[in-house]
C-alpha cells in the first residue's frame, strides 16, 4: 500500500526479462504434481531474522521457495497471482525472477544459489602441461559391413562380430587395447554402428573422441556413411586415419590406388598426396597391416599430446545404457578426468547413483578408472541417456539436489516449449498407435529414428510408450488398452507377457536387426491406410417403367425379396452389366444405391 514501494516495485518488473515465465502463464495446470521436490524451511531458514539474507535455488518449487521464506504455499500462490505471475500449484517451477519479484515484495535479502553440478574449471596451459600423458580415445567409424567391429576384433584378439545380430554392430562398444611393440601407451577403441540409422549415436562417439579411424572397405569403397563421418571428424576437427581394408583380396593395391581418389574428391587428403591424413592398408580377417595401423595411431596421439589429471573428482561421457542381468542398470561409461571409484556418488542427466559396481569390458572388477578408460557402471537409480555427462559428487544429499533440480528445470522447459503449440490442430492424419521397447537408449533412439521417416500425410505412427528393457505385462496391458502394437528391438518378452499378448490378441513385432524393424513398421501402417474408392461411371439408363415381381425361393438371386422391384430400362450410354454397383437419381437426389 505503500506509493513509494508500489513504484519501485512496478520499476523493477518493468526492467526484468521474463519470456519463459510469463510464458508458462497459467498453463502450469497441467503439470503433474512433483511432491518430493517440495520441502518445507529448515530450520536453520526459521531461526534467520528478518533482515539476513535467504540462500534459494536459482530454480526451485513454490512450496520451498515459500518455506525458505518464512510463507505459507497459500501466502505465495496469492502474492505471485497479484503480480501478475501466477502458479498452478505449490510444486510450480519458480524462477530467478519471480523469485526476486517476491523477495522484492516480502522485503528479504535474498542470495541465489547454484544448483546444478558442473565440471571442475579446466587447467591453464602450464597446469596441462605438467599432468601426465593419457591413452588416446580413438573411435572406428564407416559403413556398415566395412569390417570395424572385425578390425576391432583382430586388435584385440576377440569375436566380437560373431556374435552380433545380421553381422552389423547395434550399439556403441568401448573396449582398451593394452601397450605393445614398443608404444608406450595404449589406447581405447570404440566401435560405432554403420547403418545409416545410428547416425546419433556416430555422432556421439566422434564427440568423444580425440582420433577417428575410418574403416573403408577396398571393394565398396566410399559410401553414403563414410562421407557422413568425414563430415563429424571436420566438425569436431578430430584427426582422421583411414584404414583400408579387405587389402588381401584380389585387385587389392589396385583399389589402394581408386580409393585415394575417392577420398580426394571428399576433400581428404592423403599423406601420399601432400596432406596430413594417414592412410593404412589392412586386413582385419588376415591379420595385416595392424602393427602398421598402431604405429600410425601412436604417431598421431604422441603429436596431440593428450594429457588428463588421474586424480580427483571424475568426470566423464555415458556412452550406452543397457539393462543388466543381476546387475540392475549398466552405463558404459568413458572416464575423461579423474578417477572413478566404488562407493563414488554420482549424477549423469536426470539419474544418480552410487556405484556398486565397476566392470571393464570382459567383466572383470575394477576398484577405479582413470582417464581415457571405458568402464562399465552399476548403481544408478535411472537409467542415464546415451551422451549424458557423468560427474561425481559428494554426497547422496547433493546427487538428489541435482537431480531434482534438473527435473524441475526440464519440466518448466516443457511446459514453455509446448506453449506455442496449444490449440493446434492436426493434419487430419490417421493414428497407428505403437509401443516401442528396445534393448539400450541408443538402440531405442536408432528405431524412432527409423520410425519418423515414413510418410505421415495418410497414417501417422504414434508412440504411446517407449522404454528399455523386456516387453512386460504393463506394456501388454496398455497397448490393449488403446489398441496399439508393440515393436520390440533386440529385447525379449518376457513368458507372461507373451501368454497375455496371445490371449488379448496384442500384435508384437520382435526384431533383432534395425532395417528388419523398420520394414515391418513400414508394412504396418501400408496396412493401416485406408482404400481410396473411386466411383467410374460405366454407362447410364432412364427407367421407363417398374414391375413388381413375385418369386420362388428357389428363383431368388441373393439380395432379391419375395416381393421385388424390377426397372424395366433403355441404356442411353456405355453399358449395364449384372453385378454392377447402380445409383438412382430422380430430379438430381440419389434416392437408392445398390448392385445389379
Amino acid at each position: 500500500d505503500h506509493p513509494m514501494r508500489a513504484a519501485t516495485t512496478r520499476c523493477h518488473r518493468s526492467l526484468l526479462c521474463r519470456p519463459l515465465w510469463q510464458s508458462l502463464d497459467g498453463r502450469l495446470a497441467s503439470a503433474s504434481p512433483r511432491r518430493h521436490l517440495v520441502s518445507g524451511a529448515p530450520k536453520a531458514a526459521r531461526r534467520r531474522g528478518p533482515g539476513d539474507p535467504v540462500l534459494v535455488p536459482e530454480l526451485c518449487s513454490a512450496g520451498r521457495l515459500a518455506g525458505l521464506l518464512g510463507m505459507s504455499p497459500e501466502g505465495l500462490l496469492e502474492l505471485a497471482e497479484s503480480l501478475g505471475e501466477p502458479l498452478a500449484s505449490e510444486s510450480a517451477p519458480v524462477g530467478r525472477e519471480l523469485i526476486e519479484l517476491v523477495a522484492l515484495e516480502t522485503g528479504r535479502s535474498v542470495s541465489l544459489q547454484q544448483v546444478d553440478a558442473v565440471p571442475r574449471p579446466a587447467p591453464s596451459a602450464a597446469e596441462l602441461a605438467e599432468l601426465p600423458l593419457r591413452p588416446p580415445v580413438v573411435t572406428l567409424m564407416g559403413h556398415v559391413d566395412h569390417g570395424k567391429t572385425s578390425l576391432l576384433d583382430a586388435l584385440r584378439g576377440s569375436s566380437i562380430a560373431a556374435g552380433e545380430a545380421g553381422g552389423i554392430t547395434q550399439a556403441i562398444s568401448a573396449f582398451s587395447v593394452g601397450a605393445s611393440g614398443g608404444r608406450e601407451l595404449g589406447a581405447t577403441f570404440i566401435d560405432t554402428p554403420g547403418h545409416e540409422l545410428f547416425a546419433a549415436m556416430r555422432e556421439r562417439g566422434a564427440h568423444a573422441t580425440d582420433l577417428i579411424v575410418l574403416v573403408v572397405a577396398l571393394d565398396a569403397g566410399v559410401q553414403d556413411t563414410t562421407r557422413e563421418a568425414i563430415r563429424y571428424a571436420k566438425e569436431v576437427q578430430c584427426p582422421l586415419v583411414v584404414a583400408a581394408n579387405k587389402v588381401d583380396r584380389p585387385g587389392g593395391p589396385e583399389a589402394v590406388a581408386k580409393l585415394s581418389q575417392q577420398l580426394l574428391d571428399e576433400q581428404v587428403v592423403l599423406e601420399a598426396y601432400g596432406g596430413e591424413v594417414p592412410l593404412v592398408p589392412v586386413s582385419a580377417t588376415k591379420r595385416v597391416g595392424l602393427e602398421e595401423l598402431l604405429d600410425s595411431l601412436a604417431l598421431q596421439a604422441e603429436m596431440l599430446e593428450l594429457r588428463a589429471a588421474p586424480d580427483g573428482p571424475a568426470e566423464g561421457t555415458v556412452l550406452e545404457s543397457v539393462m543388466g542381468k543381476g546387475l540392475g542398470i549398466l552405463s558404459t561409461v568413458l572416464v575423461q578426468r579423474g578417477a572413478l571409484r566404488q562407493g563414488d556418488h554420482v549424477v549423469a542427466g536426470q539419474s544418480w547413483g552410487k556405484v556398486r559396481l565397476l566392470l571393464d569390458e570382459e567383466g572383470a572388477q575394477l576398484s577405479e578408472a582413470g582417464p581415457a578408460v571405458p568402464v562399465r557402471v552399476s548403481g544408478m537409480r535411472e537409467m542415464p541417456r546415451a551422451g549424458d555427462e557423468l560427474l561425481v559428487v559428494p554426497s547422496e544429499a547433493r546427487a538428489k539436489e541435482v537431480v531434482e533440480f534438473r527435473l524441475l528445470r526440464a519440466e518448466a522447459q516443457a511446459l514453455a516449449a509446448a506453449a506455442p503449440r496449444r490449440g493446434r490442430k492436426g493434419g487430419g492424419a490417421k493414428l497407428l498407435p505403437a509401443l516401442l521397447k528396445a534393448e539400450s537408449f541408443g538402440s531405442l533412439e536408432a528405431a524412432r529414428e527409423g520410425l519418423s521417416h515414413f510418410p505421415s500425410t495418410r497414417v501417422e505412427l504414434k508412440l504411446v510408450r517407449e522404454g528399455v528393457g523386456p516387453v512386460t505385462e504393463s506394456d501388454v496391458q496398455l497397448a490393449q488398452s488403446v489398441g496399439a502394437q508393440v515393436i520390440a528391438f533386440n529385447v525379449p518378452l518376457e513368458s507372461k507377457a507373451a501368454g497375455l499378448a496371445a490371449t488379448l490378441q496384442v500384435p508384437v513385432h520382435s526384431h533383432s536387426i534395425i532395417y528388419a524393424l523398420v520394414d515391418a513398421a513400414k508394412e504396418m501402417l501400408e496396412a493401416a491406410i485406408e482404400p481410396v474408392v473411386e466411383a467410374r461411371e460405366t454407362g447410364e439408363a432412364d427407367v421407363l417403367e417398374v414391375f413388381t415381381l413375385t418369386l420362388n425361393r428357389k428363383d431368388r438371386a441373393v439380395g432379391m425379396s419375395k416381393h421385388t422391384a424390377v426397372a424395366g430400362s433403355r441404356v442411353t450410354a456405355g453399358q449395364a452389366s449384372a453385378g454392377s454397383a447402380v445409383r438412382v437419381v430422380r430430379g438430381g437426389e440419389v434416392i437408392h444405391e445398390g448392385d445389379v
